[in-house]
Order: C-alpha cells, then sequence, then structure tokens
C-alpha cells in the first residue's frame, strides 16, 4: 500500500512537470500541503525531500515567493526528522531570508515552529521553547480558523517535550491539557511513560491502550504507529512477556528503519537488547546493545557539531544585537542631552514666569488671609460677647463658626441636649469653669456636676482629660 502511495505520488509529481508551463501556484501550494501531508503520514521523508525541491525549482521560475519559502520549511522539517540537522537549519536560513520581506503569520509560525523541533532534536530545550513561543505569538495571528488550530497544537505537542525534559511539569501539564483536545499517540504514551517510572503498569497499559485506539480514529503518522508498538514493547517487557515484547519491538523497528528515524530505532535498540536479557540470550542482548551504542555515539557526534555551530550562531546574533543596542543607547543618550537641555531652557522659561505669577497670588493671598484673620477675629470676639451676655443668638452663631464641630456631636451623640451642646460650645471656645459659671449664672460646683453627667453621656472613659478632648474635635 506504501509502495503504492509512492509511485502514485510520483507520478502526480511527474505529471505536473510534463506540463509545467501550466503548472499554476495553486497547484505547488497543493503539492507542499496536501502531497506533503500525506508523504509525511506515509513516513517518506526521503521523497518529502526530492518532491520539494522540485516544487523549489517550478517557484523559483515563477518567481513564486511563498512557494520558495514553503519548500525551503517543508525541506528543513523533513531533514529534522531523519536528525540532519545542520542541513535543516541551513534550509530554515534561507527560508527565514525570504521572509524577512514577506508578512505571512501561517509560514512564520512555520518557521519558527520549524527551529523549535530542531532545537528540541539537538536537545537544547530553553532554546527550543523561545522558537515555539515566536512561533505560538505568530500563530494565533493566522485567520483561517483550523489552520491555526493545527498550528498550535503542533507548537503545545513539542514544548509539552522540552518543558517534560526540563523537569517543568506544571507546564507539562498545561500544555498536555490543550493536547487533549486532538490528542496524538505520543501524548498518551509520554504520559504511560510516567506511569512505568512508577511502575504503575496498570495505568500505563491503560493510556498506551488509548494511543492504540487512535490509529484507528484518525490519520496518524507512520511514525505514530511506530511509536505505539514500541510502548506495547515496553510495555510487555516489564510484565516479562519478553517473546511477545520482541515482535511488538521488531515492527516498530522496521517501520522506522524504512523511514530512517534514527532516534526512534535507537529507542528500540535499548529496548530489544533488554527483552532479550530477560530472555537471558546473551549474545543477541550485547548484539542489540552495541547497535545502540555505535548509533548513540554517530548521533551525538552529529548533534554535538550542530550543535556547537547552533550555540555560536546564537552568540553571533547576540553578540550583533549587543553591538546594535550600544549603537541605539548612544542615539538615545544623545537625544536625552539635547531634549534634556531644550526642556531646562522651556522650564527655566516657564519658572521666571510661575515666579512672577506666584509673587501676585502670593499678595493677593496674604491680603486675603489678613481680611479673613480680620473678619474671623471680629467674629470670634463678637461670638464671646454674646456668651457674655446670655444672648440666646450665641448657639446659632457658634454653629456657624464651627459647623464641622456642631455636626459631628449631634450625628454621633444624637442623646445631647441643648445644655449639653451650650457646655460643649464653651468649653470649645477654651472658657474656664469660673467663665462658664458666671457667663451661665451658675455655682462651679453645678458647672463640675454638668461636666461630670456631660462626660457620662459621651461614654468617655476616666484617662481622657474632658477638656482636651473637646477642643481637639
Amino acid at each position: 500500500m506504501i509502495y503504492f502511495r509512492k509511485v502514485l505520488c510520483l507520478g502526480i509529481i511527474f505529471s505536473f512537470l510534463e506540463y509545467k508551463p501550466q503548472l499554476s501556484k495553486h497547484k505547488i501550494d497543493s503539492l507542499q500541503t496536501d502531497v506533503f501531508t500525506k508523504l509525511l503520514r506515509s513516513g517518506e521523508l526521503k521523497q518529502i525531500i526530492s518532491q520539494e525541491k522540485i516544487c523549489l525549482e517550478l517557484a523559483r521560475k515563477q518567481d513564486y515567493k511563498k512557494g520558495k519559502i514553503r519548500g525551503n520549511i517543508n525541506i528543513a522539517y523533513a531533514l529534522t526528522l531523519l536528525k540532519k540537522n545542520k542541513m535543516s537549519l541551513d534550509f530554515l536560513e534561507i527560508a527565514k531570508k525570504e521572509l524577512e520581506k514577506e508578512d505571512d503569520d501561517n509560514l512564520l509560525a512555520y518557521l519558527y515552529f520549524a527551529y523549535g523541533i530542531n532545537y528540541n532534536s539537538l536537545n537544547m530545550h530553553s532554546q527550543a521553547i523561545r522558537s515555539f513561543d515566536i512561533a505560538f505569538a505568530y500563530a494565533q495571528k493566522i485567520e483561517d480558523k483550523k489552520l491555526r488550530e493545527k498550528r498550535l497544537y503542533g507548537i503545545y505537542d513539542w514544548k509539552r517535550n522540552s518543558f517534560q525534559v526540563l523537569g517543568m511539569m506544571d507546564s507539562v501539564y498545561s500544555n498536555e491539557k490543550k493536547c487533549m483536545q486532538s490528542p496524538m499517540p505520543m501524548l498518551f504514551i509520554t504520559i504511560a511513560n510516567r506511569h512505568f517510572q512508577k511502575k504503575n503498569i496498570d495505568s500505563a497499559e491503560f493510556y498506551i491502550n488509548k494511543a492504540n485506539e487512535l490509529l484507528f480514529k484518525k490519520e496518524i503518522p507512520i511514525e505514530g504507529k511506530a511509536n505505539v508498538l514500541r510502548a506495547f514493547g515496553k510495555l510487555y517487557i516489564r510484565k516479562k512477556q519478553y517473546a511477545k515484547a520482541l515482535n511488538y519491538l521488531f515492527n516498530s523497528l522496521e517501520i522506522t528503519t524504512k523511514a530512517n528515524l534514527r532516534k526512534r530505532n535507537l529507542e528500540s535498540y535499548e529496548l530489544i537488547s533488554e527483552a532479550y536479557k530477560g530472555l537471558n540470550d546473551k549474545e543477541k542482548e550485547n548484539e542489540y546493545a552495541l547497535k545502540r551504542s555505535l548509533l548513540s555515539d554517530s548521533l551525538r557526534a552529529e548533534e554535538q557539531t550542530v550543535t556547537n555551530t547552533v550555540v555560536e550562531k546564537i552568540l553571533d546574533e547576540e553578540l550583533e544585537k549587543e553591538k546594535n543596542n550600544k549603537f541605539y543607547l548612544y542615539y538615545v543618550i544623545i537625544s536625552i542631552i539635547i531634549m534634556s537641555v531644550v526642556a531646562i531652557y522651556l522650564i527655566s522659561i516657564e519658572l521666571k514666569k510661575r515666579d512672577k505669577l506666584k509673587d501676585i497670588l502670593i499678595g493677593q493671598k496674604i491680603q486675603e488671609s489678613q481680611e479673613l484673620k480680620r473678619k474671623l477675629t471680629n467674629v470670634y470676639d463678637e461670638l464671646i460677647q454674646l456668651a457674655k451676655n446670655s444672648d440666646p443668638s450665641f448657639m446659632n452663631r457658634f454653629k456657624e463658626l464651627y459647623p464641622e464641630f456642631c455636626n459631628h456631636l449631634t450625628s454621633k451623640y444624637s442623646q445631647l441636649n441643648s445644655n449639653d451642646l451650650r457646655l460643649c460650645a464653651f468649653i470649645k471656645l477654651n472658657f474656664s469653669n469660673k467663665q462658664i459659671a458666671e457667663y451661665d449664672n451658675i455655682s462651679l460646683r453645678t458647672v463640675e456636676s454638668k461636666k461630670y453627667r456631660l462626660r457620662k453621656k459621651l461614654e468617655l472613659s476616666k484617662e481622657i482629660d474632658f477638656n482636651k478632648w473637646v477642643l481637639e474635635h
């Protein structure tokens, strides 16, 4: 079936090439999206690269920029899965330069997503997360809802992997929750692996079965099937059913070998060696342990070379950014100095104007203050005279002069009568007990008795100085 699809795809491509004068941009788009997706699902990564090179040539001849950009990213994506990161990053750099002149949120999201899976593949997970975050920002702006959700799901799925390697489990669970809206097998396999670590075999089996169910419900890439088979192999090793485990593991290895997914082969070799160990087959155990060791060394050497190149590139970019920031800083400093000089000059002019105005206002305020003081003195003298004469209008005049004091007493202490308020007014005016007795024509003893009863109404403790309390309110 896979062979038939491969031949069919080749036939489509060459039929397009035969009539390339009539090949439209729409057909290039179809090859780079629909056919690309089908080849990706079937694991035909080398076929993707061949197809995209043809599409690139056709796009160049028509000067179709989006076709050229997408072609470079598609090739880079396939190369990443083949663990050819150096070549992948070279193609991404070409696409990035082309995209500097374009404003396409979908392609920009795709570009930084491809950078992210490269860095993830190279175990540069912090850098991967930064690239995924940039991809996420662009993906959110994609107008097509279906395409937007596809891009966002891919970002969530890969970010959770990087977060897990970094041990940032809160972020892992957050991204897993988002992935549950449209899960892929690897999501459930990852959860199953966590249960394996905790030796919860039954829970691990539950999630592996859920991953297997997706193979029948959705169009899953061939790598997804290989991952499920390998997960079953791991499950049966834990159950000590080693022969059954080997059957699943060799089926998985056959798929990943054909698709040239070397990193997945590495995982299969390790599990196959473990299964043979369970069967006490030392020769086979060592054979696959050696295969794993050789492939691991090869991949590690390749990764180290690419990682060094990537790190150097990142450092160069940081140095260039720092250099640009310095120039920018110089411009900012010079601009600030010029603006400061101008601002100081303008402020000095404004301050002179304000000083003149201030002098005028101060003069006016002094006159108003003196006038107010004179009026208050007159009113106060008048109030004292009314008290001395036991004038009935005393309280009305007092309320005009001390409205807040009167309002506070009447609102908070509704039990006070007019005599109580009159006594408070006398105390507020700082009259002595002797003056109060004289103005009210009562004895000193009566004044003290009135104060005592008023203190009780106000519920004041013995420690409080009654006169001071009234003066402060």
